[in-house]
């Protein structure tokens, strides 16, 4: 970069690039400027220039100057990639592409054109493109976990998460016993939720929840490590197992509905069209009474067994969980009950409630069967 220069003005160089890239634009003029004052046609200088002015909404010049840069200098990377750049902050990606490949042609080895060429391929679904500049990438800096994680999610997103699975446990192989540093738990601890997401996409549950178990001090997220687990183990046909598992997640967070979907398909008392037998809302019932004992301040536990039933039953819990959202005047009440209209008998059980509660409102400002406290505040 900057290279054809004298030291002072390389090092001005150097300066236009960093102005662009901490954002001081005029700055990063300025130093161009004085540049170009000795070396009117020096490409790259242009090329930057014309880079910083097109951040400053100065387009048409920025134009002009990085083409006319290329022009004076045709054999720099640094004017190709100032060119597709450019481009790309017009959305103009494939153009981008074509510039970055011939910066490539001239510095094969950049791996700053390498990365920016790697993110507009996956943009524009060039999987297998995206491939090899990952791996070429992972050739250039193998000691950077980044390159190896790049490099599987591109074979992930090209249909490949065998060959992604892999990639990390080769990764893993390069290893210490006791890696990670505190100071990079987190990101190793995500690499093996990633691991084990790709051993359960392709099918292997046993393998999946082996290594689950295996790196549970390794791994720092303890909420998606419970509920990777209990995906497994209802893959695994463990339902035993996982219904304990929910009951623990429930007690984390008992207003996630997919928690109690769950724990329902366990108890095997869960259909996707909300049509239950006599006997199983019996059970849910009583399941959903049991868990309302337990946490009477969750929503979804008053609200979810809306879905199964009928008759005065629905009535009275409709009544029971609408009244303390009408006098907190939630707004998202009737969305949130709408999906019930779809249900046989029920948007008619609650047309009633309504009716009944605005009935009541009307004649004794407050809701049948409680008295109404006004609470007067002097100021």
């Amino acid at each position: 970069m900057g290279a054809s220069l004298p030291p002072k003005e390389a090092n001005l160089f150097k300066l236009v690039v960093k102005s662009y890239e901490t954002k001081q634009y005029k700055k990063g003029l300025k130093a161009a400027d004085t540049i170009l004052k000795k070396f009117p046609d020096h490409g790259e200088t242009l090329s930057m220039k014309g880079l910083t002015l097109n951040c400053l909404d100065r387009k048409a010049e920025a134009y002009e100057l990085v083409r006319l840069g290329l022009k004076n200098d045709l054999k720099s990377h640094v004017c190709w990639h100032v060119y597709g750049l450019l481009y790309r902050s017009d959305r103009e990606y494939r153009e981008a592409i074509k510039c970055y490949r011939n910066a490539l042609r001239i510095d094969p080895d950049n791996i700053e054109i390498l990365r920016d060429l790697s993110l507009l391929q996956a943009q524009m679904r060039d999987l297998t493109g995206f491939v090899e500049t990952r791996q070429q990438l992972l050739t250039l800096k193998p000691n950077h976990r980044m390159n190896w994680i790049g490099f599987a999610v591109a074979h992930h997103l090209n249909s490949n998460a065998s060959k992604a699975i892999d990639i990390l446990e080769a990764y893993e192989g390069t290893l210490e016993v006791d890696y990670p540093p505190d100071n990079e738990r987190i990101e190793h601890s995500e690499m093996l939720l990633y691991k084990i997401s790709l051993l359960e996409e392709c099918g292997y549950f046993q393998k999946a929840i082996e290594e689950l178990n295996k790196k549970e001090l390794k791994i720092v997220d303890k909420l998606s490590y419970k509920e990777q687990e209990v995906a497994l183990l209802v893959k695994l046909n463990r339902p035993k197992d996982a219904e304990k598992l929910y009951r623990v997640l429930l007690f984390m967070n008992p207003d996630n509905y997919r928690y109690y979907e769950g724990l329902q398909r366990c108890l095997a008392l869960y259909t996707d069209n909300c049509k239950y037998s006599s006997n199983e809302i019996e059970q849910l019932q009583v399941l959903y009474k049991s868990l309302a004992q337990e946490y009477s301040w969750s929503s979804a536990v008053k609200r979810i067994p809306l879905d199964f039933l009928q008759g005065e039953h629905f009535y009275k819990e409709a009544d029971n969980y609408i009244r303390p959202l009408l006098i907190k005047g939630v707004p998202s009440l009737f969305s949130d009950l709408s999906p019930l209209y779809e249900q046989p008998g029920k948007a008619d059980i609650l047309e009633r409630l309504i009716l009944d509660l605005e009935q009541s409102m009307r004649k004794t400002e407050g809701f049948p069967g409680r008295y109404f406290v006004i609470f007067v505040v002097s100021v």
